[in-house]
């Protein structure tokens, strides 16, 4: 029996499982936690970070009693691009070459920056044209070598790195064969697995066994149930537009079964398909209920260990070099060759000559070209001046129905008046922001309108920064129907794509008669 230690690490936390895998059958022994808490979690793994975390993990394991064992490492769904390709139908040396060319070329980042390794899809439906289809993976090389560095200082032996979501698509299947989740009806029924931290987590859809939609949860959608089900929706919305035919038919969260609050329970009233909770770990007693759900990722690793990983960049997908039964044929042919060659130098020096006069006419070419892309030099700094003015613009629409969305539920709040104007540029045609917002409330009560402050700055993730010194002021004119805290909030505006606005609010109608006549 072949024992391995599954490891799962991100920002919020570090886990492990280490277990038997062998014959498809994947058996979790012991399992090991490294999170925030009493103590700081691990922090993000990179080149300055790999051996310190390698070094911690090495002295947890021993002090945990768990041996070392070739090790099994997850790549979250943020660290990795997925490129669906199709190609025509190749022998099966030639494949992972073509799969290769094919990604690269779809993808912005350098071949000689990333590692690749594709699954082949079909999903229990050949396509009828004869083509080909495979899920190819990316990820860079310095996130590769620093799972490397860190199993170094950890003494670990790595056999296998693997995007999470197919290590918890390995766990969901795992879960259905031990009977710890109901299968979905159908073996080619598309069945979403959802996995969540407090910094957000993954949403994964397999079907037929394979992977065919994969999203990440962002941090913000974690802030309440009513913005993690719109989340789910749209996830559900997208797969189903591009699998018509083949909607999911269930969703599995990972956790604690039949736990107190759980996102199951409080998922299951807001979605159109079944929802059930399944424990990743059900044989380790020990794991706190609110950890056993952050288990997925280790857990299913070691289940796709037993059953054959798809993904390995560790061991990625390579051509074939496939033996010649002719070499003795080839070392004749060579020998003959050799004596060709004497008769191929006078052939020699014409092809040279020609190859000089190709070369003049490229270099005639390129002279040409270049004088064309002088000549086009006026309209590319008229483009780059139109892109300059374009991107100061503010969506207003935009702007409000996002506002609309972050008014506190339970008619808490009403808006008067909602202003927007433009930031001027300076002489350098430098701008803090490019425009200003006011917002003129009234509220039932303070923490309403703070309420909405609060949403306004949550909406700056990471390095997007659409907002900028939001502030609210008390006074003004009062509403009536007991709205009488009235409030200016005002901010300033960044440009934002429209692929940027990405709330999709439901909003419910107000009650008939519930707006005084005064209001209207």
């Amino acid at each position: 029996m072949s024992r391995y230690l599954a490891i799962d690490i991100d920002p919020q936390g570090l886990f492990v499982v280490a277990g038997t895998a062998r014959g498809g059958v994947a058996k979790v022994e012991h399992a090991l936690a490294w999170v925030p808490g009493d103590e700081h979690g691990p922090p993000p793994l990179t080149a300055a970070t790999a051996a310190a975390i390698g070094e911690q993990l090495r002295d947890r394991l021993k002090a945990a009693g768990i041996p070392l064992a070739p090790a099994l490492v997850t790549v979250g769904r943020d660290k990795v691009i997925l490129k669906e390709v199709r190609f025509p139908p190749v022998p099966p040396a030639e494949e992972p070459a073509v799969v290769r060319f094919q990604a690269i070329k779809e993808i912005t980042e350098s071949p000689d920056e990333v590692v690749l390794d594709y699954a082949p899809l079909s999903n229990g439906t050949p396509d009828p044209a004869g083509e080909r289809r495979a899920m190819a993976v990316v990820v860079r090389k310095d996130v590769f070598a620093a799972i490397q560095a860190m199993c170094v200082a950890a003494g670990l032996k790595l056999v296998a790195v693997t995007p999470r979501p197919y290590a918890t698509a390995a766990g969901l299947a795992r879960a259905f064969a031990g009977g710890t989740a109901p299968p979905p009806e159908l073996p080619a029924d598309a069945a979403a697995v959802l996995t969540l931290g407090p910094q957000g987590g993954e949403f994964t859809v397999a079907r037929a066994g394979q992977v065919s939609f994969t999203r990440s949860v962002p941090s913000q959608v974690m802030a309440n149930e009513a913005i993690l089900l719109g989340e789910v929706r749209r996830n559900l919305t997208v797969f189903a537009g591009q699998n018509p035919g083949h909607p999911v038919r269930a969703v599995y969260v990972a956790e604690a079964e039949d736990v107190l609050g759980g996102w199951a329970g409080r998922l299951r009233a807001g979605l159109a398909v079944p929802v059930h909770a399944f424990d990743p770990v059900p044989e380790v007693a020990a794991v706190p209920e609110g950890l056993r759900g952050r288990y997925a990722g280790a857990a299913g690793l070691l289940a796709g260990q037993a059953a054959g990983l798809p993904i390995n960049f560790a061991a990625p997908r390579q051509p074939a070099v496939e033996a010649n039964p002719h070499r003795k044929l080839f070392a004749a042919a060579g020998a003959v060759a050799a004596l060709l060659l004497l008769v191929g130098g006078g052939l020699g020096y014409w092809a040279l000559d020609a190859a000089d006069a190709r070369l003049k006419t490229l270099r005639e070419d390129k002279a040409s070209k270049e004088k064309l892309l002088a000549d086009w030099e006026p309209d590319r700094k008229r483009l780059e001046a139109a892109d300059q003015w374009a991107g100061r613009e503010v969506n207003y629409l935009d702007e409000l129905f996002d506002m609309a969305d972050r008014f506190p539920p339970g008619d808490q709040v009403r808006a008067s008046k909602f202003e927007g104007t433009a930031i001027r540029p300076d002489r350098t045609g430098k701008q803090e922001a490019q425009a200003t917002v006011k917002l003129q409330v009234g509220a039932k009560n303070p923490d309403a309108a703070a309420a909405v402050v609060s949403a306004i700055d949550r909406d700056n993730t990471g390095a997007a920064k659409y907002y900028l010194g939001t502030k609210r002021l008390v006074g003004g004119a009062t509403g009536t129907g007991g709205f009488n805290l009235a409030s200016t909030i005002e901010t300033k505006v960044n440009h934002r794509p429209p692929t940027g606005y990405t709330r999709a609010p439901s909003f419910s109608p107000p009650r008939r008669g519930a707006v005084p006549p005064g209001d209207k």
